[in-house]
């Protein structure tokens, strides 16, 4: 997902992190040529994303029935058998 990011849109974090993880944002920012704030705000952005669209995923794992999981079983069987 893409954020919109103007100064009126950006709110501020304060953030301590372990030196060794501040010096690996450096590296991975300089790497991209890029300012270390505007890339470690990338980094959350896209953490972000991945840790929603885990959880919607445990969401929808955790509501299927026992009978869905076995139909859903013999389709990913069906489809096996028909690659080879």
């Amino acid at each position: 997902m893409l954020y919109p990011v103007s100064s009126t849109a950006l709110e501020r974090v304060n953030l301590n992190l372990p030196a060794i993880a501040r010096t690996r944002l450096r590296s991975l920012a300089k790497a991209a040529n890029r300012p270390e704030g505007a890339y470690a705000r990338e980094l959350l952005l896209a953490a972000l994303d991945r840790e929603e669209t885990a959880h919607l995923r445990r969401r929808i794992e955790a509501a299927r029935t026992p009978a869905r999981r076995e139909r859903d079983r013999a389709i990913a069987l069906g489809l096996e058998r028909l690659r080879g």
